[in-house]
């Protein structure tokens, strides 16, 4: 892989973002999305890349112009990136189930090919989207950039991980995002509201997991910012930085969506039932509305340091929960979806 670590090291001084143009793939999801709009409102000139033609309205409505690639394609993603002078790798298979060459096609290959495309086509800067999921969910105490989690076998988790550091390595600015929420959110608003309105979703133990939540905006906002000072093969980790339970974080959206509050059940109860449960999605070959990935990533122990990001970044977080909450409850309204 010749990757991205040719490219110049451009975290010495503040970058401007107006005028320059931007590709953003995975840009018809809820985080591209958001960074297209963000990026277009700075001045920037956005391209928006993805798999889905349907999404190119969406996408256009965000300030972006749409392009067709394919990130598990060398040839149409170094195409699609060609004339790109910086880069947000947003793409990526975020979901519950699936085998694990799947999820290695898209977020480790994919992002191989990303970074090649990116040295290949001269792109100034890579910033590739990763997640706090890479420090794991069962180590206590306050972490930071220097922690890392081995291989537990979920493919999502350790997909994740290893595109981190295929990022890192290849010279891309890195972002390690804590659980990102808000308007549209399918993970953390949409599917939690459905199966809290049909009183299907439980916490596991006492509800007491760490929660790092970041609100929308806020995470568009640290896009932009890791884009004009990132350093290249240097990990920010952002999220609010607030104490936050998943208790405190599903009663609070149950009650914005107007849905019963989520009860409690042993871990061990909750990690049969997720098996049973993706056993008979696979059997329907539909996937799982929660699975036992669910229930593991809801029992998180340990929090991670965002000083790095607010230091060299310049980034603070400004939507804390309540209000994000609150935002989240009105959309929500407004959809017709409380």
């Amino acid at each position: 892989m010749t990757g991205a670590s040719a490219q110049p090291a451009a975290a010495e001084g503040k970058l401007e973002l107006g005028g320059r143009r931007v590709a953003v793939t995975g840009a018809g999801g809820f985080i591209g999305t958001a960074a297209c709009r963000r990026l277009a409102a700075e001045g920037a000139e956005v391209v928006g890349i993805g798999l889905d033609g349907a999404a190119a309205e969406r996408v256009q409505e965000a300030g972006a112009e749409p392009r067709i690639a394919d990130v598990s394609d060398p040839a149409a993603i170094t195409k699609a990136l060609a004339d790109a002078e910086l880069v947000v790798h947003t793409a990526a298979l975020v979901r519950e189930w699936g085998s694990m060459e799947e999820f290695m096609e898209v977020n480790v290959r994919g992002t191989a090919n990303v970074l090649n495309a990116a040295s290949a086509g001269a792109a100034e800067r890579v910033l590739h989207l990763s997640s706090a999921v890479i420090y794991g969910y069962a180590s206590e105490g306050h972490q930071d950039e220097s922690a890392h989690r081995r291989a537990v076998g979920i493919p999502y988790l350790d997909t994740k991980s290893a595109s981190d550091r295929v990022a890192t390595h290849g010279g891309a600015v890195v972002l390690r995002l804590g659980d990102v929420y808000g308007p549209g959110s399918v993970p953390w608003v949409l599917r939690p509201v459905e199966l809290m309105r049909a009183w299907r979703f439980r916490l596991p133990g006492e509800g007491d997991g760490n929660m790092l939540p970041i609100y929308i905006d806020d995470l568009a906002e640290s896009i932009a910012s890791a884009l004009r000072r990132g350093a290249p093969g240097r990990a920010y980790t952002v999220w609010s930085g607030e104490e936050v339970s998943f208790s405190d974080y599903f009663e609070g959206l149950a009650k914005a969506a107007g849905v019963p509050v989520p009860g409690r059940s042993p871990k061990s109860l909750l990690w049969a039932l997720g098996g049973a449960v993706e056993l008979a999605a696979r059997l329907r070959g539909a996937p799982p509305q929660i699975g036992r990935h669910g229930v593991h990533m809801l029992d998180r122990r340990g929090t991670v340091s965002n000083e790095r990001a607010r230091e060299d970044l310049g980034w603070e977080p400004e939507v804390a929960l309540e209000e994000g909450l609150r935002r989240t409850g009105d959309w929500l309204r407004a959809e017709g979806l409380a």
